[in-house]
């Protein structure tokens, strides 16, 4: 999903793009999904790398990651850019509860088709190309994160009572398209007054995928602000 980053990054920065558990070539165990997990592995893929500060683009689940790694770890962050980003305890909505019950009650397959269904709809006619490449990441996916037996039971954590206090540079990126997520972007720019704010006309969820060049420019002018 950051191919179209990687070789733009990589003309100026060391570049590194994770998978996260459950995750293309990443490991997937039965439970150790929580947001703080995710931070933790994070860490440790810094600290095993040598690396002490990154500036962390994070796109939905990757932005609510950084977000918690802000909050716990600010001195490893140079900036932040939050793409369609997630945030702990705020709501998205019911249609992941429903794929989480479907993969309990009826097994993988069915959740993934449903979960398929719900998010491919919007590319099937706009951006069929982008729809293929969107279904090819959902069938690799594990879906051992829906398994999770102590998924809904992780400590519940607030991120929006205490986003506001991060003094770091924030780049918020939303596409306007994207209803679920647009309302949040809107919050965390309220708390956060002076972040860097982009929307993208005609744009959805993928933001990053959707507008590459566009947002391959935006975010690089964000960082070359900020990189010592």
């Amino acid at each position: 999903m950051w191919r179209d980053q990687m070789a733009c990054f990589g003309q100026h920065y060391r570049v590194i793009a994770m998978d996260a558990l459950g995750h293309g070539r990443s490991d997937a165990p039965a439970t150790g999904y929580g947001r703080e997990d995710r931070v933790d592995d994070v860490i440790d893929v810094l600290d095993e790398l040598r690396i002490e500060k990154v500036h962390l683009v994070g796109l939905s689940m990757g932005g609510s990651t950084g977000i918690g790694l802000a909050l716990r770890y600010e001195e490893r962050l140079q900036t932040l850019t939050l793409a369609s980003t997630g945030a702990a305890g705020y709501s998205v909505g019911k249609k992941i509860g429903l794929i989480d019950k479907i993969a309990k009650e009826q097994g993988l397959e069915p959740a993934r088709e449903r979960w398929m269904r719900n998010s491919l709809v919007y590319y099937k006619n706009s951006a069929p190309e982008l729809g293929r490449l969107m279904e090819t990441m959902m069938r690799e996916h594990s879906g051992a994160i829906w398994l999770d037996k102590k998924r809904g039971k992780y400590p519940r954590l607030d991120d929006l009572s205490k986003i506001g206090h991060l003094s770091l540079p924030v780049h918020i990126v939303v596409g306007e398209k994207d209803q679920v997520f647009v309302k949040l972007a809107n919050i965390i720019h309220e708390k956060l007054p002076d972040a860097h704010f982009t929307e993208f006309e005609g744009a959805g969820h993928m933001v990053n995928m959707e507008a590459p060049d566009r947002f391959n420019q935006e975010v690089l002018a964000f960082l070359a602000d900020h990189t010592p």
